[in-house]
């Protein structure tokens, strides 16, 4: 029975510990003059304030600085992997022979999408034939980032076994003013005599 009364009693003790602790602050409080609770209160909100900043704002500030820091490496990284996956079937078709000049739009939609070039640029056939070396595809761009259009460029041959037969690129514009880093215009594709090595 005084082990029940003791934890009954225990609680109780608690409580009245925090009435006791409560009634000493709101007597403290009360002693303050008027001016001494505004600075005490402005205090409190400033330091409110910066527990919120250290602990929520600035981290999360520094952590998007960081991922927009890391992103264009990511993207650069995610571009070669593709490129490696691209290699790697270019050298399954290498073995099994060349790609059909009519399975070649598609690939090079393929190889346009990896490249992050699909809204940018459209694929038609140039020259419909059979023989591989003579047909020709044209490539359509508009507001195509130049530094990606041209490592796709340089990726062809090897990939696709196809090369640049001719290319009217021009700076893209936005009312009369020139697009930093974007193309539009036209490339014309041929296939390649023999397979690179």
């Amino acid at each position: 029975m005084s082990r029940l009364h003791s934890e009954r009693a225990a609680p109780l003790a608690v409580r009245s510990q925090i009435d006791s602790s409560r009634r000493q602050a709101a007597a403290w409080w009360a002693g303050r003059t008027p001016r001494e609770r505004r600075l005490l209160s402005t205090g409190a909100l400033f330091l409110a304030l910066t527990l919120v900043w250290v602990a929520g704002v600035k981290p999360a500030l520094d952590s998007i600085a960081h991922s927009q820091r890391l992103l264009p490496r990511l993207h650069t990284e995610a571009a070669q992997i593709d490129a490696l996956v691209l290699e790697a079937q270019a050298l399954q078709h290498r073995q099994s022979g060349r790609i059909e000049p009519a399975a070649m739009p598609q690939a090079l939609q393929t190889t346009l999408r990896r490249a992050g070039l699909e809204t940018s640029a459209t694929v038609a056939s140039a020259g419909a034939t059979e023989d591989s070396l003579a047909a020709q595809w044209e490539i359509r761009v508009t507001d195509a980032s130049a530094a990606r259009l041209m490592e796709w460029l340089a990726s062809l041959p090897s990939l696709l076994h196809i090369r640049v037969k001719a290319a009217e690129l021009s700076r893209s514009q936005v009312d009369g003013r020139d697009r930093p880093g974007e193309v539009l215009g036209r490339i014309v594709l041929q296939g390649l005599k023999e397979p690179l090595p």
